[in-house]
């Protein structure tokens, strides 16, 4: 792709794509106009479209595509591809751009957990270390910056990959694939096959990393971990993580709680060990590795009460892991924004949980779900900070109160973090009060 004097529209002007119009004007794009279906912001150095009306008039390179800005079902692409205008994602611009080798992780849940813990050993190992994509730091924000010794640690959702061709990862791992974002992709197939394209292009020189479960045509190098089988990639020995039959570190020592935190830390070990880093240092960093914000945190204990904030799971799949971490005596909150599911399965795995409180838009649906289910300790209570407080109000000593949503957050908050926040802020200006 030539960008030096030639025109450019991004689409979305978001994080991803303000980044985005910041690379193209710095490697000499001639023009930058931006549109966002949005009101959108008007960005320094750019044309601000107010629609794409003559758009086949503009004399474009090529549409870069923010994540936020969906595919199907839009007249707007629509347009762009009547006019045989190329459309690329903002990950994939700044993938083609950027040098060094490139580590691209995906899934359903576990992607962040992961790609941090992988940074963290990387970067004490090699000098030149990028942690970016689907976190605070967009690809097109550290393309100019890498080198040709590099290595950039790529968190990379569906969004992204939906208008990402020919992308060509040193190393690519899938975690998992479950049912997801359905209201973006439509079908399921259609979710998996767009998760599918981070490894469509690997040769035979690069490397996949996945589960022994999973099943994925591909000619790069498979290493697979396991949790009960010895394989080529980590496995699980007798309470220690396992890599050619050598001991690289005992279970014990992480603070992730859940079967799949161990699966998340068995795929960044494995990809650490493909490039070389030493068992030490990857003892070091897991043993200092705490739970990321929102993601299973422990938020405080309360008269015998565990208050855990999983805002981050926004699918019943994410929630039946975090359900899987406890034994006994959960109050679950459940609820917020529609993305499509169908939350039946979250009941299979409720045979520790005293109570339910869901709330938000897919309150009533998810009890009522619930009671189809022969799970009758359900309440719904219309907001969140209501659910919360109706929680600690009947919590007793040795319960969990256990924010796991299974919902986006879209109907009262702006963010699954700002949620998780509002939840955190809740229980501690309680505890001041007592």
């Amino acid at each position: 792709m030539n960008i030096l004097l030639r025109n450019f529209l991004v689409y979305g002007t978001g994080l991803s794509g303000t980044s985005a119009v910041s690379f193209l004007l710095e490697k000499g794009a001639m023009k930058v106009y931006t549109y966002d279906d949005k009101s959108g912001v008007e960005l320094p150095n750019t044309t601000k479209l107010e629609n794409l009306d003559n758009i086949d008039k503009l004399n474009l390179e090529c549409v870069v595509l923010s994540p936020g800005i969906k595919v199907l079902d839009n007249a707007n692409i629509e347009k762009i591809k009547k006019y045989g205008i190329k459309i690329v994602s903002e990950f994939m611009l700044g993938f083609l751009f950027s040098r060094g080798k490139k580590i691209c992780i995906t899934g359903t849940n576990g992607k962040t957990t992961t790609v941090n813990l992988l940074y963290n050993m990387l970067k004490s190992s090699f000098k030149s270390v990028f942690l970016c994509g689907n976190t605070d730091t967009p690809i097109t924000k550290i393309a100019n910056k890498t080198k040709n010794d590099s290595i950039l640690v790529c968190e990379v959702s569906s969004f992204a990959l939906e208008s990402a061709d020919l992308i060509k990862p040193t190393i690519s791992s899938i975690l998992n694939i479950t049912e997801d974002h359905i209201a973006r992709h439509k079908t399921f197939k259609n979710y998996r096959d767009t998760k599918l394209k981070i490894t469509k292009w690997q040769t035979e020189s690069d490397f996949f990393v996945c589960s022994d479960e999973f099943i994925v045509d591909t000619k790069a190098k498979v290493f697979r971990y396991s949790l009960t089988n010895k394989t080529n990639g980590v496995y699980v020995l007798k309470n220690h993580l396992m890599w050619k039959k050598k001991k690289i570190l005992n279970t014990k020592i992480i603070k992730l709680k859940g079967e799949n935190n161990l699966q998340n830390i068995m795929c960044a070990v494995t990809i650490a060990k493909i490039l070389g880093v030493k068992n030490r240092t990857i003892r070091q960093t897991v043993k200092k590795f705490k739970s990321l914000k929102h993601r299973m945190e422990k938020v405080l204990t309360l008269n015998g009460v565990t208050y855990i904030d999983d805002s981050k799971a926004t699918n019943p799949d994410s929630t039946i892991c975090a359900l899987k971490s406890f034994n006994k005596n959960v109050i679950l909150l459940l609820g917020g924004s529609d993305k499509g599911y169908d939350y039946d399965c979250i009941f299979n795995h409720c045979h520790n949980v005293k109570e339910i409180v869901t709330f938000g838009e897919m309150g009533e649906k998810i009890k009522q779900t619930g009671i189809k289910n022969d799970f009758d300790s359900i309440v719904t209570l219309k907001k969140m900070k209501d659910a919360t407080l109706y929680a600690m109000s009947v919590a007793r000593d040795g319960d969990t109160v256990l924010l796991s949503p299974a919902c986006a957050s879209f109907d009262e908050f702006n963010s699954y973090k700002e949620r998780g926040d509002k939840f955190v802020e809740i229980i501690k200006e309680k505890n001041e009060e007592n």
